[in-house]
């Protein structure tokens, strides 16, 4: 072998090993992580499409390790995972971290949006950078991706329909506990804090009368069985989560892969919210089919129970300001953005 073909074979050589070790193709892996089952919507219409959409269109620069069903962390902890770097991705479910970030729970007050689409559509635009709620992100170092919000929670019946706010006294009317007691103190009735699952068991025996519940929570526990009426236009609050981002994990993607994660996330929002504004129209049908009362409010009567549900507005920002918080600032520029007075 002569001198010059061996230092060219040497090279090579080295140019071959250089490409062994180096990253393939510099492919970025994140984890996807929440506890939500794989058939929920928080999966379905959520994390899945979402990481479909990132791949098709950043092409092999990304990819996904996904965690779903509390495989890594559940519900309540998916802001700890964020914390910690267990997770570089996850849907921070708004009502677990009021202490961590208060001023984000205005999107779950009663009184505020007739439907997922308009709720999603305000609080999407109040996460963004410059929004009235951004600053709580980035506080946290975490960068939103997309919102869902489900469509406001309704009141089912299992004895006569409650067609108005003097309906609401003398009611028993299951509760989650929290601001939801509150709300139905606030319409008269009386609160009865409810586990979700025994919820059946509670208004087959009469310990309640009514509950506060969404269209796809209905079935999931079978209330279809035993109630009697539920209104389809209330605004009795909902339950919201965003998908986050560890910020410096998203400030290491290109701009182009960063493009690509928000307007997918916008994407997969819009979707989700049109999906569930479909569906609550639809179980709102097969519930009128099995003769239960499916009604809706007077423009007089909503009025009338939106004018108490906003002593719950009241109190939240009586609160959050007592910490030192602009909660009425907050509160205001999301029913800015909701279109409402």
């Amino acid at each position: 072998m002569t001198r010059k073909f061996a230092t060219i074979s040497a090279g090579l050589l080295a140019a071959c090993t250089a490409l062994a070790v180096a990253p393939a193709s510099a492919q970025t892996k994140l984890s996807v992580v929440h506890g939500s089952p794989v058939k929920h919507v928080v999966s379905i219409l959520g994390a899945e499409p979402w990481m479909t959409c990132v791949k098709e269109k950043a092409g092999k620069e990304v990819d996904f390790n996904y965690y779903p069903a509390g495989q890594i962390s559940k519900t309540p902890e998916l802001l700890r995972a964020l914390d910690s770097g267990v997770a570089d991705l996850a849907p921070v479910p708004i009502g677990y971290v009021s202490d961590e970030m208060p001023l984000s729970g205005v999107v779950m007050l009663p009184g505020l949006g007739s439907t997922s689409t308009e709720i999603v559509t305000a609080y999407s635009k109040a996460i963004r950078p410059g929004g009235i709620l951004s600053k709580e992100f980035e506080q946290l170092d975490i960068v939103p991706i997309w919102a869902m919000a489900f469509p406001p929670y309704q009141i089912v019946s299992t004895r006569g329909k409650i067609n108005s706010l003097d309906d609401f006294k003398g009611r028993v009317v299951r509760s989650a506990g929290g601001a939801m007691n509150l709300a139905i103190q606030q319409l008269g009735g009386s609160p009865a804090e409810i586990a979700i699952g025994e919820t059946y068991i509670a208004l087959e025996r009469g310990t309640a009368d009514s509950t506060i519940s969404a269209f796809a929570s209905v079935k999931p526990f079978s209330l279809q069985e035993i109630m009697k009426s539920m209104s389809s236009n209330g605004a009795f609050g909902t339950f919201s989560n965003v998908m986050a981002m560890k910020k410096d994990k998203f400030d290491a993607l290109s701009p182009e892969t960063q493009k690509v994660f928000i307007d997918c996330g916008i994407q997969t929002e819009q979707k989700f919210a049109q999906t569930m504004d479909a569906e609550a129209k639809e179980l709102a049908k097969e519930f009128a089919a099995l003769g239960i009362d499916i009604y809706e409010f007077t423009p007089e009567n909503l009025a009338a129970i939106n004018g108490a549900l906003g002593n719950v507005q009241s109190d939240w920002v009586k609160r959050l300001s007592g910490r030192g918080l602009p909660a009425q600032e907050t509160l205001d520029g999301y029913k800015t953005l909701l279109g409402v007075k």
